[in-house]
């Protein structure tokens, strides 16, 4: 038989010039060009999801447990000569927000945070400005907590804020809000003439944008805590509640004759200012604790001296270019979110509080604050 002959296969290189071979096996500089914008974009799209990760990671184990100290020193000129002569100190707690349950961990480590700072502390107030507790499941921490710090030498007091009533699906927050505003803008149309709607309807999305801003959210209520418990486990903790009443701090002995007042939440509660106020003389030195500072548009303000706040959380969230988040409040500028400014003759005070409603904070630490009052 005759053996079957195949064709001699010839390698390639063997069959092209060395030129054309070389334009096989390596890339063109055409190629290059036109895949480094995909290296580009890939680079810049990892980079991009590594910073947005690390700043997630920053804002939800980092800086929400970085609580600080910070220390206010106030005058009260009307207080001279019913002062101690070194002066009334007041340790400010406030927005702790404690859930219990998962978060427990999480809340532990504030506490620890909270007692180390305040370690050896000698002051004669305690104040919680509101927000104890985000759930009713909190209430064992907040216990803690007061128990974390040195007991004041004159007494604590408190108030509540709107969480201590009540909770809230905050998802549907903006839905609501569109709702309200698009409400308000038929009943705004009607009065306006067609050119004028036309222009609203064309900057509609921009002034929504304006709306959400400066507004607070409009959270649906979905329950509400036991309010009456958690005032009866503070008042048996020693805490005295100031809810639309005064208390006249008068120790001779040690030169203190104040008054100090509370009022309600403004949002969930019933904030009576001239009840709490009534009984105080005019012209004595008086310091009212409002968990919610949009109190400042009372009318009875200007028979306070200073007021100290809580409930905005400082923004929060504090975004470039926009600032804070969310501030919460109607009638508090946004430059004055958190810190010391003035309304009229009072001097008001807004702390940043230690907890959150949602775990996240990014550029508004934590804080617990010493005010140092004096005349």
């Amino acid at each position: 038989m005759t053996p079957l002959c195949y064709p001699h296969t010839m390698n390639i290189h063997e069959a092209l010039p060395h030129t054309m071979s070389a334009l096989t096996v390596q890339e063109s500089p055409l190629t290059r060009w036109r895949s480094a914008p995909l290296w580009w974009a890939g680079g810049a799209l990892l980079a991009g999801g590594v910073a947005a990760a690390s700043v997630l990671t920053y804002a939800l184990q980092i800086e929400p447990l970085d609580i600080r100290l910070e220390r206010l020193a106030v005058r009260l000129p009307a207080a001279r000569g019913r002062l101690p002569a070194r002066g009334l100190r007041i340790l400010q707690l406030s927005d702790s927000h404690f859930y219990g349950g998962k978060r427990t961990r999480r809340e532990q480590a504030k506490i620890a945070r909270v007692r180390a700072l305040t370690a050896g502390m000698e002051y004669d107030l305690l104040i919680h400005t509101g927000d104890f507790i985000h759930f009713d499941g909190g209430l064992e921490n907040v216990l803690s907590l007061l128990a974390a710090v040195p007991r004041p030498r004159l007494g604590a007091f408190g108030v509540f804020g709107n969480h201590d009533y009540t909770h809230y699906a905050m998802e549907e927050a903006l839905p609501r809000m569109w709702r309200t505003f698009q409400a308000q803008e038929r009943e705004r149309n009607q009065q306006r003439s067609a050119p004028v709607r036309l222009g609203a309807t064309a900057t509609r999305w921009l002034r929504y944008v304006r709306y959400v801003r400066n507004t607070p959210l409009d959270g649906r209520r979905t329950g509400s805590n036991d309010a009456e418990r958690l005032n009866m486990a503070l008042e048996q903790w020693g805490m005295t509640m100031l809810h639309n009443r005064a208390m006249h701090l008068y120790r001779p002995e040690l030169g203190l004759d104040i008054y100090l007042a509370g009022v309600d939440d403004v949002i969930e509660g019933r904030p009576r200012l001239g009840d709490s106020i009534r009984d105080v003389p005019a012209g004595a030195p008086l310091i009212l604790l409002s968990h919610n500072p949009d109190i400042i548009v009372s009318p009875q303000l200007s028979r306070v001296d200073l007021v100290l706040s809580g409930h905005t959380h400082g923004g929060q969230i504090k975004v470039p270019l926009w600032g804070p988040a969310h501030t919460q409040v109607e009638h508090v500028p946004r430059q004055h979110v958190s810190g010391f400014f003035r309304q009229g003759r009072t001097q008001v005070y807004i702390t940043r509080g230690l907890g959150e409603g949602i775990p996240l904070r990014f550029r508004a630490r934590p804080q617990i604050t010493l005010i140092e009052v004096s005349a």
